[in-house]
């Protein structure tokens, strides 16, 4: 390593010195380190990345709105299901054309639970692949308190009626984002 690797100039009266040195030994001027303003500009980006992570309520509510004065469209669950419910799926050309061809889709089905949890504001719910319905990926916003203490204690098997917009295919489950309970 070449020397000037391990010196430092300073800001003061232009001296080099070691870098390992707190204050200039020519000049006694006390060097700072850096630290906080890195510290300063890594709080912000993490300020900004959580500010942009979390949910934007109002986009949430109008999306909510949209949904609930929002025609049900016409999508056959259990022809879906048979396409999609076979472990293959993700992979066949004629199940990813389907979906292509119903998302965006607003659909209201009664599904069975597997699994329901919550995260922030949203019950993020797993559904049962079945004949007459395929596996889905349910992001639920409840509307009330009444609706949050039922989504809270719903269990696997319990039965949940949803109406949403599908929004795609996940690990060979029909993605419904928002959705809310009926």
């Amino acid at each position: 390593m070449s020397q000037s690797s391990y010196l430092r100039v300073c800001k003061s009266c232009g001296a080099d010195f070691a870098k390992s040195v707190k204050a200039c030994p020519h000049c006694g001027k006390k060097i700072q380190s850096g630290m906080p303003l890195i510290l300063i500009i890594g709080i912000g980006c993490l300020a900004l990345v959580a500010t942009l992570a979390i949910p934007i309520k109002s986009v949430q509510s109008d999306d909510m709105k949209m949904i609930a004065t929002a025609t049900v469209d016409q999508v056959n669950a259990a022809e879906l299901a048979t396409v999609l419910n076979n472990k293959k799926s993700h992979n066949d050309p004629i199940a990813q054309n389907r979906v292509k061809e119903v998302t965006g889709k607003i659909v209201q089905w009664d599904l069975e639970v597997f699994v329901c949890t919550k995260s922030a504001d949203v019950y993020l719910t797993v559904t049962k692949p079945t004949a007459g319905a395929p596996g889905t990926l349910l992001k639920v916003y409840p509307l009330n308190d009444q609706q949050k203490k039922y989504l809270a204690t719903i269990k696997a098997g319990n039965r949940i009626t949803v109406k949403g917009k599908i929004s795609g295919i996940q690990q060979g489950r029909i993605k419904i984002d928002p959705a809310l309970i009926i």
